[in-house]
């Protein structure tokens, strides 16, 4: 009998300790328009720590048939098709920026056709960027490290872009948009 009452007592203990934790561990929000540069009031930021962290990520969008000539393909201008999907975080310490994070991933499809009929060829690029602001609250004091991943599978290492851009202009990592690859994409999407 003594038994089972200690070991109600000991759950009793371990049930109440939970609860405890739960409310601890519960996040206090914050105002986005309180912080340098403000946030757009529909944010969410919350205290972690010395920070405040908040969610600026946008919806997933898509866009149609938007010319794109920045590949001087001999066959002419492409119309690009894609989904984007973006997540971005933000630090503020004291109030004020001083760091965002960026992921991007875009999928989508070039076609030769304003309209997007015809035949088509897939892309896709995974894209990441770290701010650090030097003068914290300042948009304009950011230094930038940028990470792209760009592919186009039916063409392999003949066009595509994978690296890292850093703050001072250097990039580290392979493009590549050949000659050969750019008459070979003309070719696919060519009825």
């Amino acid at each position: 009998m003594r038994s089972r009452r200690l070991l109600l007592v000991a759950a009793i203990a371990a049930l109440t300790s939970l609860g405890g934790a739960t409310a601890a561990s519960a996040h206090t929000l914050v105002d986005p328009t309180t912080l340098t540069p403000p946030l757009k009031p529909f944010r969410v930021c919350y205290e972690d720590g010395p920070w405040v962290k908040c969610d600026t990520s946008d919806p997933t969008t898509t866009y149609a048939n938007q010319p794109i000539d920045d590949f001087g393909l001999p066959c002419g201008t492409i119309f690009e098709s894609a989904t984007i999907a973006t997540h971005a975080t933000r630090w503020y310490q004291n109030l004020l920026l001083v760091e965002r994070n960026a992921q991007e991933h875009i999928a989508g499809t070039w076609s030769l056709s304003p309209t997007g009929s015809g035949p088509t060829v897939a892309f896709a690029a995974d894209n990441s960027w770290h701010e650090t602001f030097l003068v914290p609250g300042d948009l304009s004091s950011d230094s930038e490290v940028f990470h792209s991943a760009f592919r186009v599978p039916a063409l392999g290492a003949g066009f595509h872009d994978a690296g890292i851009y850093l703050p001072d202009g250097a990039q580290h990592g392979h493009t590549s948009f050949t000659d050969e690859a750019k008459a070979r994409l003309c070719e696919l999407l060519t009825p």
